[in-house]
């Protein structure tokens, strides 16, 4: 039998159900979205209802009607002393084992249901990625068609070469579906259950989707300004024994922090001394504020996972792991299971990108720290108790909140039209959210204004009845 924690269910609703409407049909419309993903699985035992109440900042008759609601739609069964549970012949599609409530790719499945969506921390394309696209000739596609039979496990060569000699190494490349794949085949390739990981705290939490489907043991290393506290780190392996160790040196989500190049050196000498697989993912490297080398440097057990997604646009879904050649094929049989490879166009258009990345590089560079400013600004203004650590890479930034539960905010965020992540889906302890700022002004703005009245209910907790239409 599975029980669902409160904790648990606070983070799977983010995200889920309608802005408007009545607050009880808000949350039962939340819950059946989650019962029909099989998210919520089949004799599941949902929190008491005055647990789940104080954990989503609304009263305890609220919580009842929803779920009443749910009742009366035959999705849930509730008797005295049993408390309330998904029915055993509920709708679902998928076990709720192969899913998770809160993993990365909750918000793309049919978007935030809120008018400002503070959940996702993507950067506007850029006007190159529109004209490299369109300057494909016929020509060029006869070119791959008759060239190639379509099938490249690996990647595109003359990709592979380009990313090869971008890097000024003799290492392999395997090109991926974005630098997510990139992660679930690493996790897959080279974990087996019971493996002990170790990630930064807080981390990337796609990587943490994917290294849990693999059964591995997660421990955390704190994280500084200067990134990745190495010393912890040392003491770690010497007691916990790693199999793969999960770094982001070059630009950090959700922090921004960008390692210095003292720990970087400290970071790399370990794997001389200890037996560990080193990953680190350099997918926010185009976005450093200021120039940070792309690579840790080259080593038999490191593999450096690589993205365009955030230089270019995420819907070019082209990224790549760097490592040893033996490792790499390996990493490409993994990949053959369920996937022969990406499209050879996109692949294409991924490598005339290069030309123009130092391009991109730079003009992100001038506008991020602008873009950053104006949230500051904001922040300071609307939420003057919020502290920050300053970012020197990404798109986002990483606030600690001054009163209550990220997840507290969340919720009462999504009832103002705002989707908001908390610090808990990072691994983190839930008193961080991660706002981005590369949004429209406007948009952020009324954002910003709108969790400002968020955070005089977090504090004063006025009645439902105040939240219904806010």
């Amino acid at each position: 039998m599975d029980r669902i924690t409160t904790d648990q269910l606070t983070r799977m609703l983010v995200g889920t159900g309608t802005p408007t409407g009545p607050l009880y049909r808000r949350l039962s419309e939340g819950l059946a979205e989650l019962i029909d993903r099989g998210e919520l699985p089949p004799g599941a035992v949902l929190p008491p209802e005055r647990a789940l109440a104080v954990a989503l900042t609304m009263s305890r008759t609220t919580v009842v009607a929803a779920y009443q609601e749910l009742q009366a739609g035959g999705l849930v069964e509730r008797r005295r002393g049993s408390g309330t549970r998904v029915r055993t012949h509920a709708r679902h599609t998928v076990s709720s084992r192969e899913l998770a409530g809160d993993h990365a790719a909750s918000q793309f499945l049919d978007g935030p249901p809120a008018t400002i969506d503070f959940m996702t921390a993507a950067l506007p394309s850029l006007g190159i990625v529109a004209d490299v696209a369109a300057s494909l000739t016929r020509d060029d596609y006869l070119q791959l068609t008759t060239t190639h039979h379509g099938y490249h496990l690996k990647g595109l060569p003359s990709l592979r070469e380009r990313i090869a000699s971008w890097y000024g190494g003799s290492d392999d490349i395997l090109i991926t579906a974005g630098a997510q794949q990139a992660l679930e085949l690493v996790g897959r390739g080279c974990l087996q259950p019971g493996d002990r990981v170790i990630v930064e705290d807080p981390t990337y939490r796609g990587a943490l989707d994917a290294f849990a489907r693999t059964g591995s043991r997660l421990c955390t290393v704190a994280l500084d300004s200067a990134g990745l506290d190495v010393d912890a780190l040392e003491k770690l392996l010497v007691t916990e024994a790693p199999r793969l160790v999960y770094v982001q040196a070059s630009g950090h989500n959700p922090t921004g922090v960008v390692m210095t190049a003292d720990r970087r050196r400290r970071l790399t000498r370990l794997l001389d001394r200890y037996d560990f697989i080193l990953v680190d993912d350099t997918s926010l490297a185009g976005t450093a504020f200021a120039p940070t080398p792309s690579t840790l440097g080259t080593h038999e057990r490191l593999l450096t996972i690589g993205s365009l997604s955030k230089v270019f646009w995420g819907g070019l879904r082209l990224g790549w792991i760097r490592g040893a050649p033996q490792t790499v094929a390996r990493l490409a049989q993994v990949r053959g299971i369920s996937d022969l490879g990406s499209s050879l166009v996109a692949q294409e258009v991924a490598r005339r990108l290069f030309d123009h990345y130092e391009d991109a590089v730079a003009e992100r560079r001038t506008t991020l720290p602008v873009q950053l400013r104006t949230l500051t600004g904001l922040l300071q203004q609307h939420l003057p108790d919020c502290t920050w650590q300053e970012p020197a890479a990404g798109a986002s930034l990483w606030v600690r909140l001054p009163h209550g539960t990220a997840t507290q905010w969340s919720q009462l965020a999504q009832r103002y039209g705002v989707a908001l992540l908390p610090g808990a889906v990072f691994g983190s302890s839930d008193d961080h959210t991660r706002i981005p700022f590369t949004l429209p002004v406007e948009t952020l703005r009324a954002g910003i204004e709108r969790l400002s009245r968020v955070a005089t209910e977090v504090v004063g907790y006025p009645t439902d009845a105040a939240r219904v239409n806010p």
